[in-house]
């Protein structure tokens, strides 16, 4: 990615990779999507890279109808889920919702409300 000319924002979708991985993209301006995938005891990898890396590095999604969150797998994913997805960055991350609400607003909004 650093040797072509690409923005220097936008979201890495659906990440589902290592705290090395997602830091290179952070390093690069991009925030890292997360969505269902943390949801699973299962992405362990994925699931220590979110506990890691910086708040402000994080932007939430539900990747609807598709990514389905823990418990509902073989249907399609809905908006209204991402609530899944956000109560479980909070137990990893063992901060506040409060906290946590705020900062991923603030991300988004840097991201889009451009």
């Amino acid at each position: 990615m650093k040797r072509i000319s690409l923005p220097k924002y936008g979201v890495i979708h659906g990440f589902a990779g290592s705290y090395e991985q997602a830091k290179r993209f952070v390093d690069l301006g991009y925030k890292i999507g997360v969505g269902g995938t943390i949801t699973y005891q299962r992405a362990n990898k994925t699931r220590l890279a979110i506990a890691k890396l910086p708040l402000d590095a994080l932007v939430l999604e539900t990747d609807s109808p598709d990514m389905p969150v823990f418990g509902f797998q073989g249907q399609p994913n809905r908006p209204e889920r991402i609530i899944n997805t956000f109560e479980v960055l909070c137990e990893l991350r063992g901060e506040s919702a409060d906290r946590i609400a705020e900062i991923i607003w603030n991300n988004s909004d840097e991201l889009f409300g451009r």
